[in-house]
């Protein structure tokens, strides 16, 4: 009985190797065609409007963007024109006009800062009203505070500097943009995207660092400066609410982790089904020769 049994398998697995050979083509035929058919889903929520820019204090011109949020990789979002696009900066209204650039709406603001007060944004485009609101909050001076960043002279007499994108523990949020040769002094009228223009900010939260689900990225550049270079450092007041919007953006974008795979919705300030966060910022700008950063 044990010999019969013996004998037939190389029978049975020839058999087997036989139908496999036969069908694997069409095996591999289907698999392709599905592959063909491979489609992303529609998104779930289609906005009416994206909002991008708002106030600041250290440029008279003001910038704010509109524009259709895209619903392909390939296809770039759509300038929004002939919006009605007003700022109340709790003293009086700041009407935005649109710019040669579609989408791009500027305003001159010849007003001193209203500090620790609402500012509010309201748009009126395609018959439908959007606000959003945000506090002036005054920022510390770059003088007065911690630098981000760290510099160190080298056997060569070069100072080496390295820039992290993301600091924690920092009493006040802020937002900063350091330039020097190679990287471009901010410019409010250019926004992410924008004539590929990278980004260049770095942030100190208020928060602490995300916790194991959200492992942090090593995100940081570096740079390598003579003496005599000049570093420029603009430094940007954060509410508290536009610091927790952009911690929540960053959970699911900078810091890769357990749930990354499945974004979710990162809710800002604007009104209605729109998308964005509408800012008011202090700025404090300085420039140092960078010998005088070590």
């Amino acid at each position: 009985m044990h010999g019969m049994s013996n004998s037939n398998v190389p029978t049975k697995i020839s058999r087997y190797y036989l139908l496999l050979l036969l069908f694997l083509p069409g095996m591999l035929k289907s698999c392709k065609k599905n592959t063909d058919k491979i489609s992303f889903d529609k998104p779930k929520h289609q906005y009416d409007l994206a909002v991008e820019g708002g106030i600041n204090t250290l440029t008279k011109s003001q910038f704010i963007r509109l524009t259709k949020p895209s619903l392909t990789l390939d296809i770039k979002p759509s300038a929004i024109s002939k919006a009605v696009v007003i700022v109340n900066n709790g003293k009086t209204d700041l009407v935005f006009k649109e710019t040669i650039t579609p989408g791009v709406y500027s305003f001159t603001d010849l007003n001193s800062p209203n500090y620790n007060k609402a500012y509010t944004l309201t748009i009126q485009y395609n018959n439908k009203t959007y606000t959003a609101v945000d506090t002036l909050r005054q920022v510390v001076n770059i003088s007065d505070d911690f630098l981000p960043f760290k510099v160190k002279k080298n056997e060569n007499g070069i100072y080496d500097g390295t820039i992290p994108k993301h600091t924690f523990g920092y009493l006040n949020p802020n937002k900063w943009w350091i330039s020097y040769t190679g990287i471009p002094q901010w410019n409010p009228s250019k926004f992410d995207g924008t004539e590929a223009q990278p980004l260049y900010f770095s942030y100190t939260h208020f928060l602490g660092s995300p916790n194991s689900l959200y492992p942090l990225n090593n995100l940081k550049r570096t740079f390598s400066l003579k003496g005599e270079d000049t570093i420029f450092i603009y430094k940007f007041s954060l509410s508290k609410e536009y610091a927790k919007y952009l911690y929540g953006v960053f959970l699911e974008t900078d810091w890769s982790g357990l749930f990354s795979s499945v974004p979710v919705n990162v809710d800002g300030n604007i009104s209605g089904n729109a998308q964005g966060y509408f800012y008011v910022t202090d700025i404090d700008y300085q420039k140092y020769k960078v010998s005088a950063l070590k």
